[in-house]
């Protein structure tokens, strides 16, 4: 119930601040979402994959609310994408092995891996924002340090879940979550409220 109780705060500061027009729409969408994946969440067994989905949703209306241009095309991007492809590949990798030796369902391992694609490139998006002129530094600072806190606490709990039990491993997640979605909603007010 904290969970769900500090992103309606949030979205309840966002709102109040950034009032949710223009471009803030997509980062307003994202909490919106993001929410429901929480209140999911709260009932695991049942609702997994609708929880993986709604979150799924919010980090698609993150990579829209980070792309509205094409990204710059320069060595920077090159050196963050591989770096992020990296990171994807060897977490999938671990996650889906993980899975494969578990037994687990092959619509649970789609869903896995195509939200770690999703998720892999919500943090390049974010990222990219360090290598855009219109992005002042600590908006793109704070957006990128969000995106990696996020990025962590999925990590987190995918390996918990189906890899091993991480000692505190909830505690971590929900930590990281808060301050990536934080960081995440200030760096974006930082560049667009006005």
């Amino acid at each position: 119930m904290a969970k769900t109780a500090t992103l309606l705060a949030l979205l309840g500061w966002f709102w109040q601040v950034g009032h949710g027009h223009g471009v803030l729409i997509w980062f307003g969408l994202a909490l919106v979402f993001s929410l429901i994946g929480d209140v999911a969440l709260l009932f695991p067994q049942r609702l997994f994959m609708a929880g993986l989905g709604a979150f799924l949703i919010a980090h698609i209306f993150y990579i829209l609310g980070f792309n509205q241009s094409l990204p710059p095309l320069q060595a920077g991007s090159l050196v963050l994408l591989a770096g992020v492809g990296g990171l994807f590949y060897l977490i999938r990798r671990r996650i889906l092995g993980s899975l494969e030796r578990r037994s687990g369902p092959a619509l649970l391992k789609t869903a896995v891996s195509i939200y770690s694609m999703v998720l892999s490139l919500m943090l390049l998006s974010a990222l990219l924002t360090l290598l855009r002129p219109d992005w002042p530094m600590t908006a793109a600072g704070l957006v990128s340090l969000g995106a990696a806190l996020f990025f962590c606490s999925d990590t987190l709990l995918a390996l918990d879940r189906f890899d091993h039990p991480i000692p505190n491993g909830q505690m971590f997640v929900h930590m990281t979550y808060h301050l990536g979605q934080i960081a995440l909603i200030g760096g974006a007010l930082f560049k667009y409220a006005r």
